[in-house]
């Protein structure tokens, strides 16, 4: 429970610097923001849910009764907690790496050369 509020927290911080620094390098804050929002929310979340899911089915499938499965995922539950987490970090860091970036500034084209009045 604390490692998910810990890693809820560290989300929500990533989000704010992702938009920070997106708006300071002229890139689409909001857009980077819920992008690193969902990367940290989805990993943490999302991914430990659905996997946990997948893995019930298959010992339902191959035999487990129903009411053991959370005996049998007991041990497991942190360690897939603790790499989710991981993966989160590195996501929402890939992220914020990104838009750090200095954008390449634009080819700067010449101005034209100033017209010559001739005189008659």
């Amino acid at each position: 429970m604390i490692l998910q509020l810990f890693g809820l927290a560290a989300a929500i911080v990533a989000t704010y610097f992702v938009f920070k620094t997106a708006r300071e390098y002229e890139r689409r804050a909001v857009l980077w923001a819920l992008l690193t929002f969902g990367v940290g929310f989805g990993a943490q979340f999302v991914l430990p849910l659905v996997i946990g899911i997948l893995i019930a089915v298959i010992l339902v499938l191959t035999g487990v009764k129903p009411e053991s499965i959370a005996e049998t995922l007991g041990g497991w539950a942190l360690v897939l907690t603790v790499v989710c987490l991981m993966i989160s970090f590195v996501g929402m860091f890939l992220i914020l790496k990104y838009v750090a970036r200095i954008p390449d500034d634009p080819e700067i084209v010449a101005p034209p050369p100033p017209p010559t009045f001739e005189e008659e």
